[in-house]
Parts: C-alpha cells; structure tokens; sequence
C-alpha cells in the first residue's frame, strides 16, 4: 500500500511538471510534447492568434482577417508563408517563422541588424490574456505558449507587472 502511495505521488508531480512546463522551460521549441508547449499550433487561441491572423491576411495568405483561433485554415495559411520564405513548413508558428511573418526577416538576422530589438523568451496565454509574463504559470496561465518578448510586443502584448515589477 505504501509502495503504490509513493508512486502514484511520483506519477502525479511529474503530470503536474509537464503540465506546468516549469520542466521544459529551458527547451526551446524541441519539447517533443505530441501538443508542444514552444510554438502557436492548431485550436490555441486569443491575442497571439489574433495578430497572426491579421499579419497572414495582410501578406495575402488569408482570405479575410477574422477570428482569434488557429484553425486548419490558418495552418495551411503559416504552412504556404513557411514555403515560400524557405522555412520549414509544417504549419507550426515558431517564433523564427513569426519573426519573419511580423519584421520578414530571421532571428539571426534581425538581431544582427537591429540588436535593440532583441529580447528574452516570454510566455503567453492562447486562451486569452494581453500580457506577456516570465514564467508559464504565471497568474493562473492557461495554453502558455513561448515567443521572444519582442514579437510578444509586437503583437501588442503588455508585460505581466507580476513577473516585471520595476
């Protein structure tokens, strides 16, 4: 009886780990989650999604520039962006496609160009939220999702005054 307490314990702080992703902070966009915590993927949704939506239509990927969550459509949308720029296309929003998707240019790139502009990692909530925070669980975060900090502004989020108290 003991034994088996002890493992559904272990059992349960590691779902808890995972869940939080406090165990996959340090992973960048590699976690090998089968529903990645690293990137903007299918069925998230809010602000981030939002934005994206918005900059596809603009680019002429979308047809309109309406609703907050990442569909099949938009997918197939990130999925064309990705090919034609060269990325890897498999309709996943990482954040070097959304870096090109929001300044056309890579990471590398526009920090070598533009180093005023680079930032740390940040997360977001895709189940709604306007700021960006310095850990995923922050104020209760649903579906945190990893971006830099400077596309996290630029998609018009504010950071959390929690995790940046100045």
């Amino acid at each position: 009886m003991r034994k088996t307490r002890l493992i559904l314990t272990l059992v349960m702080v590691l779902v808890l780990l995972c869940l939080s992703g406090s165990a996959l902070a340090l992973v960048k966009h590699t976690c090998g989650l089968s529903n990645c915590i690293c990137f903007i993927q299918l069925g998230d949704k809010g602000k981030a999604v939002s934005g994206i939506i918005d900059r596809l239509y603009e680019q002429g990927y979308l047809p309109s520039a309406s609703g907050s969550t990442f569909t099949a459509e938009v997918e197939q949308a990130v999925m064309a962006f990705q090919k034609d720029h060269k990325l890897k296309a498999d309709g996943k929003m990482t954040d070097n496609t959304l870096t090109y998707l929001l300044y056309g240019m890579s990471v590398k790139n526009l920090d070598t160009y533009y180093p005023e502009l680079s930032g740390d990692e940040v997360w977001v909530s895709t189940d709604g939220g306007t700021r960006f925070h310095s850990n995923p669980t922050c104020s209760g975060m649903a579906y945190a999702r990893k971006m830099s900090a400077r596309n996290a502004q630029e998609l018009g989020f504010k950071p959390c005054l929690r995790c940046w108290s100045y």
